[in-house]
Protein backbone atom coordinates (compact mmCIF):
# COMPACT_ATOMS: atom_id res chain seq x y z
CA UNK A 1 0.00 0.00 0.00
CA UNK A 2 1.29 3.19 -0.83
CA UNK A 3 2.66 5.72 1.69
CA UNK A 4 -0.50 7.98 1.61
CA UNK A 5 1.19 10.45 4.84
CA UNK A 6 4.06 10.84 2.24
CA UNK A 7 1.54 11.81 -0.50
CA UNK A 8 -0.22 14.32 1.44
CA UNK A 9 2.92 16.11 2.68
CA UNK A 10 3.75 16.38 -1.30
CA UNK A 11 0.73 17.85 -2.22
CA UNK A 12 0.88 19.90 0.93
CA UNK A 13 4.56 21.27 0.22
CA UNK A 14 3.57 21.95 -3.20
CA UNK A 15 0.51 24.04 -2.69
CA UNK A 16 2.18 25.94 0.34
CA UNK A 17 5.84 26.77 -1.50
CA UNK A 18 6.91 30.01 -3.04
CA UNK A 19 5.87 32.05 -0.05
CA UNK A 20 1.91 30.56 0.17
CA UNK A 21 2.56 28.86 3.75
CA UNK A 22 2.90 32.43 5.52
CA UNK A 23 0.60 34.10 3.16
CA UNK A 24 -2.17 31.36 3.14
CA UNK A 25 -2.05 28.57 5.25
CA UNK A 26 -0.30 29.71 8.27
CA UNK A 27 0.78 27.55 11.24
CA UNK A 28 -1.69 25.07 11.44
CA UNK A 29 0.68 22.06 8.94
CA UNK A 30 1.82 20.05 12.30
CA UNK A 31 -2.24 20.03 13.32
CA UNK A 32 -3.26 18.88 10.19
CA UNK A 33 -0.56 15.75 9.40
CA UNK A 34 -1.97 14.67 12.62
CA UNK A 35 -5.23 15.22 11.73
CA UNK A 36 -5.08 13.56 8.31
CA UNK A 37 -3.11 10.31 9.76
CA UNK A 38 -6.54 9.99 11.63
CA UNK A 39 -8.93 10.30 9.18
CA UNK A 40 -7.83 7.47 6.84
CA UNK A 41 -10.40 4.51 5.93
CA UNK A 42 -10.12 2.14 3.06
CA UNK A 43 -7.33 1.22 0.16
CA UNK A 44 -7.36 4.77 -1.64
CA UNK A 45 -6.05 7.82 -1.07
CA UNK A 46 -9.08 10.65 0.11
CA UNK A 47 -9.66 13.86 -1.38
CA UNK A 48 -8.62 16.82 0.76
CA UNK A 49 -9.96 20.04 0.85
CA UNK A 50 -8.00 23.06 2.21
CA UNK A 51 -10.71 25.88 3.26
CA UNK A 52 -8.54 29.31 3.43
CA UNK A 53 -9.86 32.62 5.06
CA UNK A 54 -9.30 35.49 2.42
CA UNK A 55 -9.39 37.89 4.92
CA UNK A 56 -7.55 38.69 8.30
CA UNK A 57 -4.85 36.16 9.67
CA UNK A 58 -4.22 33.07 7.60
CA UNK A 59 -5.19 29.55 8.84
CA UNK A 60 -7.13 26.92 7.02
CA UNK A 61 -9.50 23.89 7.88
CA UNK A 62 -8.97 20.80 6.92
CA UNK A 63 -11.54 18.20 4.79
CA UNK A 64 -10.56 14.84 4.51
CA UNK A 65 -13.68 13.00 1.94
CA UNK A 66 -13.71 9.27 1.18
CA UNK A 67 -15.54 7.76 -1.49
CA UNK A 68 -18.18 5.50 -0.86
CA UNK A 69 -16.93 3.78 -4.61
CA UNK A 70 -13.36 3.13 -3.02
CA UNK A 71 -14.55 1.01 0.00
CA UNK A 72 -15.67 -2.28 -1.87
CA UNK A 73 -13.29 -5.68 -1.51
CA UNK A 74 -11.18 -4.17 0.60
CA UNK A 75 -9.82 -3.48 4.49
CA UNK A 76 -11.76 -0.66 5.82
CA UNK A 77 -9.39 0.39 8.84
CA UNK A 78 -5.90 -1.07 7.11
CA UNK A 79 -3.70 1.23 10.03
CA UNK A 80 -5.13 2.97 13.03
CA UNK A 81 -8.60 3.51 14.04
CA UNK A 82 -9.47 6.35 12.45
CA UNK A 83 -12.12 9.08 14.15
CA UNK A 84 -15.69 8.02 14.36
CA UNK A 85 -14.99 4.65 13.12
CA UNK A 86 -18.51 3.42 13.75
CA UNK A 87 -19.73 6.00 10.70
CA UNK A 88 -17.61 5.28 8.75
CA UNK A 89 -18.49 1.49 8.80
CA UNK A 90 -22.36 2.53 8.52
CA UNK A 91 -21.08 4.50 5.73
CA UNK A 92 -19.52 1.15 3.99
CA UNK A 93 -22.54 -0.51 4.52
CA UNK A 94 -24.84 1.90 2.48
CA UNK A 95 -25.48 1.64 -1.64
CA UNK A 96 -24.22 4.43 -3.60
CA UNK A 97 -27.09 6.44 -2.62
CA UNK A 98 -24.00 8.19 -0.32
CA UNK A 99 -21.18 9.62 -2.04
CA UNK A 100 -18.49 10.91 0.32
CA UNK A 101 -17.66 10.57 4.23
CA UNK A 102 -15.77 13.71 5.75
CA UNK A 103 -14.26 14.60 8.25
CA UNK A 104 -13.51 18.35 9.34
CA UNK A 105 -10.92 19.83 11.49
CA UNK A 106 -11.39 23.51 13.12
CA UNK A 107 -7.78 23.77 12.99
CA UNK A 108 -7.69 27.32 13.94
CA UNK A 109 -9.31 25.92 17.25
CA UNK A 110 -6.28 23.98 17.48
CA UNK A 111 -8.34 20.79 18.15
CA UNK A 112 -7.20 18.03 15.79
CA UNK A 113 -9.28 15.32 18.08
CA UNK A 114 -12.95 16.34 17.62
CA UNK A 115 -13.55 16.67 13.85
CA UNK A 116 -17.12 17.32 12.59
CA UNK A 117 -18.69 14.16 10.50
CA UNK A 118 -20.01 15.05 6.62
CA UNK A 119 -22.24 13.07 4.70
CA UNK A 120 -22.01 14.08 0.88
CA UNK A 121 -25.39 12.16 -1.33
CA UNK A 122 -26.53 11.60 -4.56
CA UNK A 123 -30.11 10.55 -3.19
CA UNK A 124 -32.79 13.36 -2.56
CA UNK A 125 -34.53 10.73 -0.06
CA UNK A 126 -34.32 12.97 3.27
CA UNK A 127 -33.91 9.47 5.46
CA UNK A 128 -30.64 8.19 4.32
CA UNK A 129 -29.25 11.19 5.95
CA UNK A 130 -31.31 10.91 8.89
CA UNK A 131 -30.14 7.20 9.49
CA UNK A 132 -26.72 9.22 9.11
CA UNK A 133 -27.38 11.06 12.15
CA UNK A 134 -29.01 8.35 13.93
CA UNK A 135 -26.03 6.46 13.47
CA UNK A 136 -23.82 9.13 14.86
CA UNK A 137 -26.12 8.44 17.97
CA UNK A 138 -27.83 12.34 17.42
CA UNK A 139 -31.80 11.63 16.68
CA UNK A 140 -32.66 14.96 17.76
CA UNK A 141 -30.38 16.20 14.75
CA UNK A 142 -32.69 13.81 12.88
CA UNK A 143 -36.04 15.29 13.82
CA UNK A 144 -34.00 18.88 12.97
CA UNK A 145 -32.93 17.73 9.43
CA UNK A 146 -36.42 16.38 8.66
CA UNK A 147 -38.38 19.94 10.03
CA UNK A 148 -35.80 21.49 7.80
CA UNK A 149 -36.28 19.38 4.66
CA UNK A 150 -39.68 19.92 4.65
CA UNK A 151 -39.16 23.78 4.33
CA UNK A 152 -36.90 24.05 1.79
CA UNK A 153 -38.12 25.52 -1.78
CA UNK A 154 -38.93 22.61 -4.40
CA UNK A 155 -35.77 22.36 -6.88
CA UNK A 156 -33.51 22.63 -4.25
CA UNK A 157 -31.23 19.33 -3.34
CA UNK A 158 -29.45 19.17 -0.28
CA UNK A 159 -26.33 18.01 -1.16
CA UNK A 160 -24.82 17.30 2.35
CA UNK A 161 -24.90 17.17 6.26
CA UNK A 162 -22.51 17.68 8.46
CA UNK A 163 -22.44 18.42 12.50
CA UNK A 164 -19.96 18.27 15.66
CA UNK A 165 -21.37 14.94 17.25
CA UNK A 166 -19.81 15.60 20.78
CA UNK A 167 -21.28 19.28 20.54
CA UNK A 168 -24.03 19.14 22.81
CA UNK A 169 -26.48 21.51 20.82
CA UNK A 170 -27.85 20.85 17.75
CA UNK A 171 -25.69 22.85 15.03
CA UNK A 172 -26.00 21.14 11.63
CA UNK A 173 -24.67 22.33 8.30
CA UNK A 174 -26.99 21.74 5.23
CA UNK A 175 -25.79 22.91 1.80
CA UNK A 176 -28.48 23.38 -0.84
CA UNK A 177 -28.14 23.34 -4.51
CA UNK A 178 -30.45 25.01 -6.88
CA UNK A 179 -31.33 23.82 -9.97
CA UNK A 180 -30.00 25.68 -12.96
CA UNK A 181 -33.53 26.91 -13.94
CA UNK A 182 -33.82 28.25 -10.72
CA UNK A 183 -30.65 30.01 -10.86
CA UNK A 184 -31.39 31.46 -14.07
CA UNK A 185 -34.39 32.24 -12.18
CA UNK A 186 -32.33 34.12 -9.78
CA UNK A 187 -29.97 35.74 -11.76
CA UNK A 188 -33.54 37.73 -13.23
CA UNK A 189 -35.29 38.24 -9.97
CA UNK A 190 -33.69 38.98 -6.69
CA UNK A 191 -37.10 38.99 -4.98
CA UNK A 192 -37.70 35.56 -5.55
CA UNK A 193 -34.34 34.80 -3.95
CA UNK A 194 -35.31 36.18 -0.90
CA UNK A 195 -39.01 34.47 -1.09
CA UNK A 196 -37.22 31.23 -0.91
CA UNK A 197 -34.45 32.01 1.56
CA UNK A 198 -37.21 33.01 4.40
CA UNK A 199 -38.89 29.86 3.23
CA UNK A 200 -36.50 27.88 4.52
CA UNK A 201 -35.99 29.70 7.40
CA UNK A 202 -33.80 32.81 7.33
CA UNK A 203 -35.15 35.60 9.39
CA UNK A 204 -32.47 38.16 9.14
CA UNK A 205 -31.15 38.90 5.99
CA UNK A 206 -29.75 42.25 6.21
CA UNK A 207 -29.74 44.51 3.37
CA UNK A 208 -26.95 43.32 1.71
CA UNK A 209 -27.16 39.46 1.50
CA UNK A 210 -29.43 39.64 -1.12
CA UNK A 211 -28.37 41.66 -3.26
CA UNK A 212 -24.90 39.88 -3.50
CA UNK A 213 -26.79 36.60 -4.19
CA UNK A 214 -27.96 38.06 -6.60
CA UNK A 215 -24.78 39.17 -8.27
CA UNK A 216 -23.47 35.43 -7.52
CA UNK A 217 -26.45 33.53 -9.00
CA UNK A 218 -25.25 35.74 -12.51
CA UNK A 219 -22.07 34.53 -12.35
CA UNK A 220 -21.59 31.04 -14.58
CA UNK A 221 -20.98 29.16 -11.78
CA UNK A 222 -23.03 27.11 -9.69
CA UNK A 223 -24.36 28.23 -6.84
CA UNK A 224 -25.27 26.65 -3.44
CA UNK A 225 -26.66 27.62 -0.24
CA UNK A 226 -25.52 26.58 3.45
CA UNK A 227 -27.48 26.97 6.30
CA UNK A 228 -26.83 26.36 9.99
CA UNK A 229 -29.91 24.67 11.22
CA UNK A 230 -31.04 24.59 15.26
CA UNK A 231 -32.79 21.99 16.99
CA UNK A 232 -36.30 23.02 16.32
CA UNK A 233 -35.41 22.93 12.30
CA UNK A 234 -35.23 26.46 12.29
CA UNK A 235 -31.91 28.40 10.46
CA UNK A 236 -29.52 30.79 11.76
CA UNK A 237 -27.51 33.07 12.85
CA UNK A 238 -25.32 31.99 10.01
CA UNK A 239 -25.42 31.87 6.41
CA UNK A 240 -23.34 30.79 3.14
CA UNK A 241 -23.30 30.62 -0.27
CA UNK A 242 -20.94 29.65 -1.99
CA UNK A 243 -19.74 29.09 -5.96
CA UNK A 244 -17.84 25.84 -7.49
CA UNK A 245 -15.94 27.69 -9.89
CA UNK A 246 -13.45 24.89 -10.91
CA UNK A 247 -13.65 20.83 -11.40
CA UNK A 248 -10.66 18.60 -11.33
CA UNK A 249 -8.51 18.63 -14.30
CA UNK A 250 -9.46 15.62 -16.50
CA UNK A 251 -13.13 16.36 -16.24
CA UNK A 252 -14.91 17.00 -19.53
CA UNK A 253 -14.85 21.08 -18.56
CA UNK A 254 -12.17 21.31 -16.72
CA UNK A 255 -10.66 24.87 -16.53
CA UNK A 256 -7.71 26.04 -14.82
CA UNK A 257 -8.07 29.02 -12.70
CA UNK A 258 -6.67 32.14 -14.14
CA UNK A 259 -6.69 35.61 -12.85
CA UNK A 260 -7.70 36.51 -16.25
CA UNK A 261 -10.42 34.03 -16.17
CA UNK A 262 -14.11 33.55 -15.52
CA UNK A 263 -12.57 33.05 -11.84
CA UNK A 264 -10.63 36.07 -11.99
CA UNK A 265 -13.68 37.76 -12.83
CA UNK A 266 -15.31 36.49 -9.52
CA UNK A 267 -12.43 37.01 -7.35
CA UNK A 268 -12.25 40.59 -8.40
CA UNK A 269 -15.56 41.28 -7.88
CA UNK A 270 -15.49 39.66 -4.20
CA UNK A 271 -12.74 41.94 -3.37
CA UNK A 272 -14.47 45.03 -4.77
CA UNK A 273 -17.14 44.44 -2.42
CA UNK A 274 -14.37 44.00 0.70
CA UNK A 275 -14.95 40.81 1.46
CA UNK A 276 -11.96 39.44 0.42
CA UNK A 277 -7.84 40.54 -0.04
CA UNK A 278 -5.52 40.52 -3.01
CA UNK A 279 -4.48 36.98 -1.74
CA UNK A 280 -7.05 35.08 -4.40
CA UNK A 281 -4.09 35.84 -7.08
CA UNK A 282 -1.86 33.48 -5.11
CA UNK A 283 -4.45 30.81 -6.44
CA UNK A 284 -2.92 30.80 -10.16
CA UNK A 285 0.32 29.17 -9.36
CA UNK A 286 -1.04 26.72 -6.77
CA UNK A 287 -2.85 25.04 -9.03
CA UNK A 288 -0.89 21.93 -10.25
CA UNK A 289 -1.67 18.32 -12.02
CA UNK A 290 0.88 15.81 -11.67
CA UNK A 291 2.16 12.28 -11.75
CA UNK A 292 3.61 10.46 -8.98
CA UNK A 293 4.99 6.95 -8.07
CA UNK A 294 3.80 5.14 -5.21
CA UNK A 295 3.06 1.68 -4.07
CA UNK A 296 4.33 0.10 -7.63
CA UNK A 297 1.84 2.55 -9.45
CA UNK A 298 1.52 5.86 -11.36
CA UNK A 299 -0.61 8.23 -9.33
CA UNK A 300 -2.40 11.57 -10.69
CA UNK A 301 -2.74 14.42 -7.82
CA UNK A 302 -3.82 17.82 -8.58
CA UNK A 303 -4.38 21.01 -6.70
CA UNK A 304 -6.74 23.74 -7.76
CA UNK A 305 -9.39 26.01 -6.52
CA UNK A 306 -12.69 24.78 -6.27
CA UNK A 307 -14.68 26.79 -4.16
CA UNK A 308 -15.15 30.13 -2.87
CA UNK A 309 -17.28 30.68 -0.03
CA UNK A 310 -19.26 33.72 1.38
CA UNK A 311 -20.80 33.95 4.96
CA UNK A 312 -23.11 36.03 6.63
CA UNK A 313 -23.81 36.48 10.59
CA UNK A 314 -26.65 37.86 12.48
Amino acid sequence: MPNWNMLYSIIYALAARDGRESALFGDCAPLANRAFDRSLAGNAFPELWFELPLAGDPWFDLHVLTDRDTLDGCALFPGETPFHAKLFEWFARQSRDVRQFALSYDLKSGDADQPAAQLLVRTEDPETTCSFLKAAERPDAADAYRAFRSRIPQGWFACYTGMFPHRPDVDLHVECIPQPDLQHAYARDAHLIETHLRQAGLAELGTALVPRCHELAKTPFKIEFQFEVSADGTTGPTFGASLRFACPPGEGDWEPFRAQGDGGALMQMVESWGLADDRWRLFEDATFAKRVAGGGQAMKIFNFPAFLKLRWRD
